[in-house]
């Protein structure tokens, strides 16, 4: 993503270059600390030498999580370190900007999912997307440094993702605005959803980068699809693309294989949620369970989020998949705390289209439960009369 123009450094060569031309350069960066700058997060941890751990889940949700009340502790524990819905979102005059990143690896849980579709040839399905005025870059991997920096300590594994602000002039003059003397551009950095990482530096060419007004947030309770299987780039993960629409912050406390855990509640304290969407009951169809427990739980969880988040729509979606078997005992719990019910099966207009196994939609399956959930949010009424509804969308 960097530019290179002319005989112009790229931001990436004044970062990494020890010339004297790249040393003068780098006196003239703009350069702050990324943590006041991170939205989506519950929690941000200090680590050593100034790198910034976001965290999607509070300190007692994580320990929930990882309890004997948990389904899968291990998978949970993992999955609840990724960064889904977590980004870096700023303003700045500059032409470039680039972000200090250490990516985690990839965890174990990812791989068993996503190996089987990848035929033998994996694939990050991952990555940091970036987007600058409402104009899509892409989304990739930072460049890993393969030696220490000598001006900078404990750059170990670090990465750096560096990127153009604009392309040249629109009238086709093919010149660049001089850093620090170009229009504002607001960016966002979307951080991974698949694994999880920690950010530091954020370095601009311009004279100031700042932080962006504070939205409303939408907090998303879900499963492995929340969290961003299967959508190859975190920006096309449904809730992100929903609370884009809605002009949302947004909160995504969705992880893999999740179900309806009334304890992972229980720590949870997140401030100016206005909409919360749940999307839970897949992996019911895959093990064993009780149904009398699955009641229970289903019906302790939605009051819990009715109580916790009081001022907030509610909104539970029912599985995906067609005449499924819990879809009545979500319906009928919804029922009784009050709150509003999406038909998962009517978000699709082609099951065979979006799908890329039997559970995960692809990045298309992810735009229409998107696209339909934002139709219903704006247009929608509570009850249960919205599989019609919502399939009017398109």
């Amino acid at each position: 993503m960097s530019r290179h123009d002319g005989g112009r450094m790229s931001l990436f060569e004044v970062l990494t270059s020890a010339s004297s031309h790249a040393e003068a350069a780098r006196a003239l960066l703009y350069c702050a600390k990324a943590s006041p700058f991170v939205r989506g997060a519950v929690t941000v941890e200090n680590e050593s030498a100034g790198w910034v751990r976001p965290h999607r889940v509070d300190y007692a949700q994580a320990r929930a999580l990882e309890s004997c009340l948990a389904w899968h502790p291990g998978l949970y524990r993992s999955m609840a370190r990724t960064t889904a819905g977590v980004c870096v979102r700023f303003a700045t005059d500059g032409a470039e900007v680039a972000l200090a990143v250490r990516m985690d690896d990839e965890p174990r849980g990812t791989a068993e999912v996503l190996g089987p579709l990848d035929r033998g040839r994996r694939r990050a399905h991952d990555g940091l997307s970036v987007v600058v005025d409402g104009r899509v870059l892409g989304c990739g991997m930072p460049r890993t440094l393969t030696r220490p920096l000598p001006w900078i300590e404990n750059t170990h594994d670090m990465g750096i993702l560096s990127f153009e602000l604009e392309k040249g002039d629109e009238r086709g003059t093919g010149t660049m605005a001089i850093p620090g003397l170009g229009a504002r551009h607001e960016v966002c950095i979307w951080l991974p959803c698949l694994r999880g990482c920690a950010v530091r530096e954020l370095w601009s060419d311009g004279t100031y980068v700042e932080p962006l007004e504070a939205r409303g947030s939408l907090l998303v309770l879900g499963d492995g699809v929340g969290q961003g299987f299967c959508a190859d780039d975190p920006l096309l993960a449904w809730p992100t693309l929903l609370a884009e629409g809605l002009d949302f912050d947004v909160i995504n406390q969705s992880i893999a294989g999740q179900v309806f855990q009334p304890s992972m509640l229980m720590g949870a304290s997140i401030q100016g949620v206005e909409l919360v969407v749940i999307a839970l009951g897949t992996r019911y169809r895959r093990e064993t369970c009780a149904m009398t427990q699955v009641k229970q739980d289903v019906r302790a969880f939605l009051r819990e989020v009715v109580r916790r988040y009081e001022n907030a729509r509610v909104v539970v979606v029912t599985p995906y998949g067609r005449n499924d078997t819990f879809s009545s005992v979500i319906r009928r719990a919804a029922r009784d705390a009050n709150v509003e019910v999406v038909d998962g099966h009517g978000l699709f207009s082609s099951e065979d289209l979006v799908f890329a196994d039997e559970v995960h939609p692809t990045s298309s399956g992810h735009a229409q439960i998107a696209a339909r959930l934002n139709w219903y949010v704006a247009h929608g009424g509570a009850g249960e009369k919205t599989a019609t509804m919502v399939q009017r969308a398109e």
